[in-house]
């Protein structure tokens, strides 16, 4: 070291650091990773696929199960409205059925004292052993007259209901008369007749019209 190097005081100046040992500092401190220390933890493609498709379908499940949940209500309401318009047709065909039944049977019932009024006059004018022709032909004309009315009802499911020595039911006969019970006759048996009544199909038309056996009580003797 030369004496221009030196200061003035006698001491020698201290050497000093440049930008590559300060460099050289910080790599000591630092030092090298540690090589025990463990490695993160990396996912593998398909894994990171996998993680990034799951909310995604989480998403669309609950979608599938929604519109499954909408699809079974539309399922229900079109069955519950294929049963009502089902039923609305059976309702239709019936009312239809009925109307047609009941006007049929107004105009039969109209009928019936037709042909009681025929039953009677052939009871009435029946001829005698010494009736003449003339007589005779009107009787016959009545009475074929009679036998197409009747014949007309019958193809239309009009029958007579059976009263006489019948026992009396309130569903097909009218009560109005008490008949006294006459010999072994049971009470509560149709006795008297006095308006036939008819029967169309399983439809009463119009009931007969009756007299009833009736037995007197032990009072009145």
């Amino acid at each position: 070291m030369t004496d221009s190097s030196r200061h003035s005081n006698g001491t020698e100046p201290e050497p000093q650091t440049g930008p590559q040992e300060e460099a050289v500092e910080v790599t000591r401190e630092t030092g090298p990773p540690d090589a025990f220390a463990a490695p993160a933890e990396e996912l593998l493609p398909d894994e990171e696929e996998e993680m990034r498709e799951a909310p995604e379908l989480e998403v669309l499940q609950g979608e599938m199960a929604l519109l499954e949940q909408q699809l079974e209500q539309i399922r229900d309401r079109y069955i519950r409205a294929v049963a009502d318009l089902d039923n609305s047709r059976k309702r239709a065909r019936q009312a239809i059925a009925e109307a047609r039944h009941q006007a049929v049977a107004n105009v039969l019932f109209d009928l019936l004292p037709l042909l009681d009024n025929f039953e009677r006059a052939l009871e009435t004018v029946q001829p005698g052993p010494g009736a003449s022709q003339e007589a005779l032909a009107i009787y016959d004309g009545v009475a074929l007259i009679h036998r197409q009315l009747k014949g007309l009802l019958e193809q239309r499911g009009v029958k007579p209901i059976e009263a006489m020595g019948e026992t009396f039911d309130p569903a097909l006969h009218e009560a109005v008369a008490q008949v006294p019970a006459d010999g072994d006759q049971k009470e509560g048996t149709v006795a008297l007749e006095m308006q036939k009544g008819y029967m169309h199909g399983d439809r009463v038309l119009r009931p007969s019209r009756v007299g009833v056996v009736v037995r007197p009580s032990a009072t009145e003797d």
